[in-house]
């Protein structure tokens, strides 16, 4: 077995235990944290649900770094750890930097000794990160407005809406953060966008999602719950804090995307498909639960488990088999569930209100307790069942629906290297 093959299978092995970690670990803290001693059913049944979730990430990650390991490992394979940090580095690069990596890398190949190729591929790989920039004056402005921001932020809402001080300032910080990081890295303002479309359904989502989370606050600042029966608030600093990075995360990611994002138009495409696929089915089925009234009301866990599963995993099948490529059905993955995220949560808040009046209990179970535990019910649960529960599907589909693709170049490769070589008079 060869450096390369034998490399791609620790790798794989790695990667997949490497996506079981979290849920073993998950399943220990569940063990130890239980208040009453558990039965060997009880523990027997809590490992299978921790598989349940695990598997699918497991398959996802050997999946991921198969396709990785098949494009890179031969040249990866024989580099050694300055040259896979300087690997990565380059990755970060924008793409008028493209060229300086590789003269670093070529560079790179040329120095001698061990610590001398540590301390040359570091320094590159903190100039790739933080490069030199004729803008620094602009980004100091922008990190001072950013500052500015954040403290009038803290400021107003502590003053009118204490329940939200913490998110907004961490929300505004880091929008604030993440423009200086921009606008210090980027060279020409003219940067290629994903296009309207994406921009549009980012700003819906995330300004969706603030108005709605001030609403709630505004008028229910503290929830009663009833398991057991205590008052806290209705948004903790770990749920705002939470809710800040993925607001801030995805209109950044949708707004400035990396350039690897950008080119695949049918990843874009399908990707919005899915995003308004998620809601649109979410609505249908909130309105379709609360019209049957009865058993039927029961809240939306059940289209949470089965619906954003079958949208992302058909979704990215489909665009990796209109791309031919696993990676379309991979971004596509990821522009759904940038796109989706915040979108899923501002519909959640704006249809918990009509289950409310209607059924007397929260969205999620229909169960009793306050209304503003609606709040955190759409941050976590979306989260949970869209990342960690429908994100793993769309890496498998992406795989399945860019099968019949790769056997058709693995078919005319073979092809080409069994063709026999004829000669000037035409024999074989």
């Amino acid at each position: 077995m060869t450096r390369t093959r034998r490399m791609g299978r620790i790798g794989g092995l790695v990667a997949s235990a490497a996506a079981a970690t979290p849920f073993a670990y998950l399943w220990v803290q569940m063990m130890r944290s239980a208040d009453d001693p558990l039965t060997a059913r009880v523990r027997l049944d809590m490992a299978i649900w921790m598989a349940v979730f695990g598997t699918p990430w497991m398959i996802a990650a050997w999946l991921l770094w198969r396709a990785w390991w098949r494009r890179a490992g031969a040249t990866l394979s024989a580099t050694d750890g300055p040259g896979w940090l300087l690997a990565a580095a380059a990755t970060t690069l924008p793409a008028d930097r493209r060229q300086w990596g590789a003269a670093m890398a070529a560079e790179l190949a040329q120095v001698q000794g061990r610590s001398a190729r540590w301390r040359f591929a570091t320094g590159c790989a903190r100039a790739a990160v933080f490069p030199p920039s004729d803008r620094r004056a602009a980004a100091g402005v922008t990190g001072a407005l950013a500052v500015v921001a954040t403290t009038a932020a803290a400021l107003a809402t502590g003053a009118a809406l204490p329940a939200g001080r913490v998110f907004a300032m961490t929300l505004v910080g880091l929008l604030g953060g993440l423009a200086t990081l921009t606008v210090a890295r980027s060279r020409r303002v003219g940067r290629a966008g994903p296009g309207l479309g994406v921009a549009g359904l980012a700003l819906a989502g995330v300004a969706g999602c603030v108005a709605f989370t001030t609403w709630y606050l505004a008028e229910y600042p503290l929830t009663h719950t009833g398991h057991p029966a205590t008052t806290s608030a209705t948004l903790s600093p770990v749920t705002s804090v939470v809710l800040a990075v993925v607001l801030a995360g995805c209109l950044w990611l949708a707004v400035t995307p990396p350039r690897w994002l950008v080119p695949d138009w049918h990843a874009r495409r399908f990707g919005m498909v899915m995003a308004v696929a998620m809601v649109a089915g979410f609505v249908l089925a909130s309105r379709l639960a609360l019209r049957g009234g009865g058993p039927a009301a029961a809240g939306m866990m059940g289209f949470l488990l089965v619906g954003p599963l079958v949208v992302v995993l058909a979704g990215s099948a489909a665009a990796a088999a209109a791309g031919r490529s696993f990676r379309s059905g991979l971004w596509a993955c990821a522009w759904a569930t940038v796109l989706g995220a915040p979108l899923v949560m501002a519909t959640w808040l704006a249809e918990a209100p009509r289950w409310y009046r209607q059924v007397g209990g929260l969205l999620l179970d229909a169960d009793g307790g306050g209304m503003g535990a609606n709040l955190s019910d759409a941050i976590w649960w979306t989260l949970v069942m869209l990342v960690l529960w429908a994100l793993p599907f769309g890496v498998l589909g992406a795989a399945a629906g860019s099968a019949r693709a790769r056997r058709r170049r693995a078919r005319a490769q073979a092809g080409l290297v069994s063709a026999p070589r004829t000669t000037s008079g035409g024999e074989a």
